[in-house]
């Protein structure tokens, strides 16, 4: 026999939540690393999420993606649903506080150290057997204890003239209202993310270097570290081997780009780009890294830059 298990109201807040708030990382920070690991969080997660429960040839099986995990009823003992003193005093050891379900290790002060297979905090069963103890969250719950009575004889203690884990229900709202709160701010953290538009970084010219102020990646070149003869002026719409096609650690949304890229011809440069097509070359000299720069005056920054350090070259 075949028992549904859905999610409740809760889960499915902290679920969207959690997935949003990392969506908002991985969004901002642009990290390779970091969005593998949130891909993971949520993937491995949703796999060891119960999807519903088995009950055959005197087993249960509880229903994931990474797999079904066995409950062999041989030596049941107990089998009756749960009340709120079952839950007093719980603590996780290890597993899902409610992404995607509650599931894992957890001990309470009355059930002691016990797996939980939960989709919902309102529909639990607490089966005993000779090995461990189990809480299921099927959505028929007295079609679910029917059929382990008939496939093992069991005492079945009768329901509990409160709702099953009143306490938390308790808290409902509460943690409703926070997770709104949490989804709105990480939603703003997105669009903020895609709407920032800085314009040009400013920067900071002396005879000795150049300091470009990004927010997030600033750069300090010394001047006897660039080819400073070879600086020039780039026009990405005629030369397509200094377009930027991979961000290997940087930011960028549809207004802006900066960090570090790799360009068509296969080099990697840092860059500091606003959508224009002009920006200016600073060669490195040896094996640096190549630098484009969008200026909001290209050639003045060119002329400035040229007559600082060719002045400063001059006069070692």
């Amino acid at each position: 026999m075949a028992f549904t298990a859905s999610y409740d109201r809760i889960t499915k807040i902290i679920s969207a939540v959690v997935c949003l708030f990392l969506l908002g990382i991985i969004v901002a920070t642009h990290s390779v690393v970091v969005s593998t690991l949130g891909i993971c969080v949520v993937l491995v997660s949703f796999a060891y999420s119960p999807r519903g429960y088995n009950l055959a040839d005197r087993t249960i099986s509880v229903q994931r993606l990474a797999g079904q995990a066995l409950i062999p009823l041989d030596d049941i003992r107990e089998a009756r649903p749960a009340t709120p003193e079952d839950s007093r005093g719980c603590i996780r050891l290890w597993g899902s506080g409610g992404f995607f379900g509650y599931f894992g290790l957890f001990r309470s002060r009355k059930l002691g150290k016990f797996t939980a297979y939960l989709t919902n905090r309102n529909n639990h069963v607490v089966v005993i057997t000779g090995s461990k103890t189990v809480l299921l969250s099927p959505d028929d719950v007295d079609g679910f204890l029917a059929a382990i009575r008939a496939s093992a004889p069991v005492h079945l203690s009768p329901p509990a003239p409160t709702l099953p884990f009143d306490a938390p229900r308790r808290s409902g709202a509460l943690l409703t209202t926070a997770g709104f709160a949490l989804g709105l701010a990480v939603i703003g953290v997105i669009v903020a993310a895609n709407s920032y538009s800085p314009g040009p970084p400013s920067y900071s010219l002396t005879p000795a270097a150049l300091t470009i102020h990004d927010r997030f990646y600033p750069v300090t070149l010394n001047q006897d570290s660039v080819e400073v003869s070879q600086i020039r002026i780039v026009d990405l719409t005629t030369e397509p081997g200094w377009r930027p096609t991979r961000r290997t650690n940087g930011f960028a949304n549809p207004h802006y780009q900066s960090g570090w890229y790799l360009v068509s011809s296969g080099r990697k440069i840092r860059l500091y780009r606003s959508g224009g097509p002009r920006l200016v070359l600073l060669p490195p000299r040896g094996d640096g890294s190549p630098v484009l720069y969008q200026a909001q005056d290209p050639e003045r920054f060119l002329d400035d830059i040229r007559t600082e350090w060719s002045a400063s070259a001059r006069s070692k």
